[in-house]
């Protein structure tokens, strides 16, 4: 129109001198509304887009037309009416968050066809009708979270084809209708974390063939169930954390692209061992916080694309079931949490899977130990169970990115219970104490020998010279003995003890010595 008006103007001077009047009128009839619509007192104009933030409006400026972007961030609008927006028809984005919005009419946002973003967030609004969003065909974001929306209307979203990102996080939604996404060709991000959602419907998400991020994290979904996301080809990060899933399983054979999931701080206790076939492309993988004793070999096997693992604060049983899990551990090159800490039995709580594995010889047979049967072929086994002739071998592994060093452990299933090694490992423990407490003794009696050598040579030196002087006082006695036989060869005496004779100090005795007495001289 505007250029129209200026060639009928121009066609006017040249022809007709009098046209100039009539040109000048319609300029100024058509610029009439951009004068009125000047920037609104206290706002923040830059050309034709308008901020009026935390200035406490209660109702919309009047006059704004012409404008193609409106902040209203932090005032304290209570509710959308119908036609409230009508002469905005060139409007591209809208900010309405962090007011006090409770309620949103149907036809609120009527002839806003050039809208590609409208944020909504931080509000109090609780439902949503049907057409609230048919007026904006051309939406690429819709951000509705942080309000107290209950439930979803089925087409709430019908007719957004061109919506690549929707978020709804921290509602109080229970529930996803199902196909309300169907029409959402073109979403990518889709937020539904911090709400009240209890269960999914296996067609809730229908129609979402380029998605690439879901959160369903802070639910209360009591199992995941794969199933429920059919048909997700572009999917590539899917976050169920902190939710109260005890189980995980897939009731659907089909193949997808999921390259990163969050299973954290749930509760969950088992998992299908065929679950993750369905993910062959797998990078990341959480799974920390949860009930886990044990993981299937057969799950094992399916982490092949794996780069980062997190298992730790599981209930890890540290019995024949963990040596599938050791030996996977110990061979994995990727990323993992290094405190993955024994819960049973009650002799490994609190110690390192992988140290305790190796202290307490879990996975090896004493009675067989040369065993060529490792648990890495054991985990290959169809059936997944544990099989005998075990054998464990060390060795140290240097992690690729430097950051660790490990023990690889190549473990099989024992055929004694843990107990029968324990009490061996003790015997042998006391047995070495011994051993160590005698060479302790011998130690200290060399150190001795060394240290005090005058003490001990004076008492060696005492027990030479008492030797010598009994030496000396036996000779002197059988000198004296030769020189009284020479005299009384023939003198017999006669003593009341019949046996013991006393001579005078010159001459000797011959005695019957009894075996309890000694001669007397």
């Amino acid at each position: 129109m505007d250029f129209l008006l200026i060639g009928l103007c121009l066609n006017w001077l040249l022809r007709k001198p009098s046209g100039l009047i009539l040109c000048t009128l319609g300029l100024f009839f058509k610029m009439l509304p951009v004068v009125n619509s000047g920037c609104p007192k206290l706002c923040r104009c830059e050309g034709r887009l308008l901020y009026c933030e935390s200035l406490n409006f209660t109702e919309m400026p009047r006059n704004l037309s012409g404008i193609m972007g409106l902040s209203l961030r932090y005032n304290s609008l209570s509710e959308l009416r119908d036609g409230q927006f009508t002469g905005l028809m060139q409007l591209t984005w809208l900010y309405l968050d962090h007011n006090h919005i409770c309620a949103v009419e149907g036809s609120a946002f009527q002839k806003l066809r050039r809208v590609k973003e409208l944020t909504l967030s931080s509000n109090k609004i609780e439902q949503l009708p049907n057409a609230t969003f048919r007026a904006m065909p051309n939406l690429r974001s819709v951000d509705l979270s942080y309000n107290r929306i209950k439930s979803l209307e089925p087409d709430l979203f019908h007719g957004l084809r061109k919506l690549t990102a929707l978020h709804l996080r921290s509602n109080a939604i229970q529930f996803v209708p199902v196909r309300i996404f169907q029409d959402c060709r073109s979403l990518k991000f889709l937020d539904l974390g911090y709400n009240q959602l209890k269960s999914l419907a296996r067609n809730s998400f229908a129609g979402l063939f380029k998605l690439t991020e879901l959160h369903l994290e802070h639910n209360d979904l009591a199992k995941v169930n794969l199933a429920h996301f059919p048909r997700l080809l572009s999917l590539h990060s899917l976050s169920i954390r902190r939710n109260k899933a005890t189980i995980v399983v897939n009731s659907l054979d089909w193949v997808w692209k999921l390259e990163k999931m969050d299973l954290s701080a749930n509760e969950i206790e088992y998992i299908e061992p065929h679950v993750f076939e369905s993910v062959p492309h797998l990078e990341s993988l959480q799974l920390d916080s949860n009930r886990l004793t044990y993981i299937d070999s057969r799950i094992l096997r399916s982490w092949k694309s794996l780069t980062s693992i997190s298992l730790s604060a599981n209930v890890w049983d540290c019995g024949r079931n963990v040596c599938a899990l050791a030996s996977w551990l110990s061979a994995f090159k990727g990323r993992h949490d290094s405190s993955l800490l024994c819960a049973t039995p009650e002799y490994a709580q609190g110690e390192d899977v992988l140290d305790a594995v190796y202290a307490f010889h879990l996975c090896e047979d004493p009675a067989d130990p040369t065993s060529g049967r490792s648990l890495s072929g054991a985990a290959n086994d169809s059936d997944g169970a544990a099989d005998s002739s075990p054998t464990a071998v060390v060795h140290n592994v240097q992690d690729t990115e430097g950051e660790r060093t490990t023990n690889l452990i190549t473990v099989t299933i024992p055929r004694e219970q843990p107990e029968n090694t324990v009490q061996i490992h003790k015997v042998v423990t006391g047995t070495m104490a011994l051993i160590f407490s005698f060479l302790i003794v011998v130690l200290v009696l060399y150190v001795s020998w060394k240290c005090f050598p005058a003490s001990l040579r004076q008492l060696r030196q005492c027990f030479v010279t008492q030797r010598r002087k009994q030496k000396q006082k036996q000779t002197m006695h059988q000198m004296a003995a030769m020189s009284a036989q020479e005299y009384y060869v023939d003198y017999k005496p006669n003593h009341i003890e019949g046996a013991l004779v006393i001579i005078n100090e010159y001459g000797s005795c011959s005695c019957h010595q009894q075996p309890a007495r000694e001669c007397e001289v």
